[in-house]
């Protein structure tokens, strides 16, 4: 599995991933690759920073939803890696689209989804920060919202938690923050509409059984 990251530009050391695309099923040996260089002012002066391919097998794998941190250690560096192991998942796909109202034209607006299976509460996965004035919000025609990321992984039994921050550039204290919830379902969709003050959005989700069983 490999997946591009947004530029960094954060001083703190975590990576943005931006994938994957699917959910990810440990049944057979699933292989986590890194290769993470320093950009330099061009392609043939970047760096090499992080180089490893390893294997995540389900021997001894937990009987409860929980997170897992591992370090990987590679001839330059040493990578923490954590991610979710979600018991008895479905995959949901999330879409968010404008359907009343638009989104500001005015510099520094901006949007932050996440999304998490309700165990996972504090640790939700980041759908979109669209950031300050430099990053403006992508939005379609249709006015479908360009999130970096739109799947995650939601216990069956538990509940799927989409949260969305506004922040309207005209105003630096417009903040507007909406939680909604979704019972998970096997398959089809569910949808909820958002009001986030400037605009309505209507928050879409689309389930899957994974290929081992759900229930």
């Amino acid at each position: 599995m490999q997946e591009p990251t947004a530029p960094s530009t954060n001083p703190d050391p975590y990576l943005l991933l931006t994938g994957p695309t699917r959910a990810v099923v440990v049944c057979d040996p699933v292989y986590l690759e890194a290769v993470l260089r320093v950009k330099g002012s061009t392609e043939s002066e970047d760096e090499d920073l992080s180089f490893f391919t390893v294997p995540l097998t389900d021997v001894n794998r937990p009987r409860e939803t929980c997170l897992i941190t591992r370090e990987y250690t590679s001839k330059l560096s040493t990578l923490e890696l954590t991610f979710g192991y979600v018991v008895r998942s479905v995959e949901a796909t999330i879409k968010a689209r404008i359907v009343d109202g638009s989104w500001p034209e005015e510099d520094g607006s901006s949007a932050r989804f996440t999304a998490c299976t309700s165990s996972l509460k504090h640790n939700g996965v980041l759908l979109l920060d669209s950031g300050d004035k430099r990053r403006k919000m992508r939005v379609d025609a249709d006015g479908v919202v360009g999130l970096s990321r739109r799947v995650v992984s939601v216990e069956f039994e538990g509940e799927l938690e989409v949260s969305v921050v506004t922040f309207d550039g005209s105003n630096i204290c417009s903040k507007m923050e909406a939680e909604i919830r979704f019972v998970p379902e096997e398959v089809g969709e569910s949808c909820v509409e958002l009001d986030v003050g400037f605009c309505k959005m209507e928050i879409t989700v689309a389930w899957s059984c994974l290929s081992l069983s759900c229930r």
